[in-house]
This record gives structure tokens, sequence and C-alpha cells, in this order.
């Protein structure tokens, strides 16, 4: 029974004799990583649809989101009175919304 449990192959004796370093590398590995990391170089290229994606939201970025003179317009506008309101014009908007959900 004894000899079942001390059964080691000479491929596996040799696996835990490799010496790992302090980053988890073998010390023979270590020079050629540090190669493989120097001479490596990553590039990046964006699409024509990307490039206009990212300028229209650049765009989009500097556009205010309140059209500021617009709302001074209808305070001015409803301040003096001069402002007036289409009831059949509103009432078939908010029916059109209503139908659209």
């Amino acid at each position: 029974m004894s000899e079942i449990n001390n059964i080691k192959t000479t491929a596996q004796s040799g696996l835990n004799s490799t010496k790992v370093g302090e980053n988890g590398s073998r010390d023979g590995d270590k020079s050629q990583s540090v190669q493989a990391v120097t001479a490596r170089t990553d590039t990046v290229s964006l699409t024509n649809e990307a490039t206009q994606l990212q300028s229209i939201q650049k765009t989009l970025e500097d556009t205010p989101i309140v059209n500021s003179e617009r709302v001074e317009a209808l305070r001015a506008a409803i301040a003096d009175g001069s402002y007036t309101v289409d009831a059949a014009e509103l009432a078939q908007n908010i029916i059109d919304f209503e139908t659209q959900l």
C-alpha cells in the first residue's frame, strides 16, 4: 500500500525543481519577458465614423442645453401680455402625445 503513495515519474520529479522569481516568473524567462515588453508597441486607429462621432460629441458638449434667447423672448412676451395660447392646437398636441404612448 505504501508503494502506491510514493509513485513519482521522472517527468513529475522535475516539475517542482524550477525556481520561481519574486514576480512569479521563472528566473530563466525574466530576460526574455523584458525584451518582449520593450519590443512590443500598441497602436490605435479610428474609423471615419468614430472620428465623426467624436466631432459631433464635442459639438454637443459645447452647445448649451437651454436656448437662452428663446427663453428670454418668451418671458418678455408673457410679461407684456402678448403671448397667446391656441387652445385647439394645444389640445391636439396633447392628444397626439397620448396616442404615441
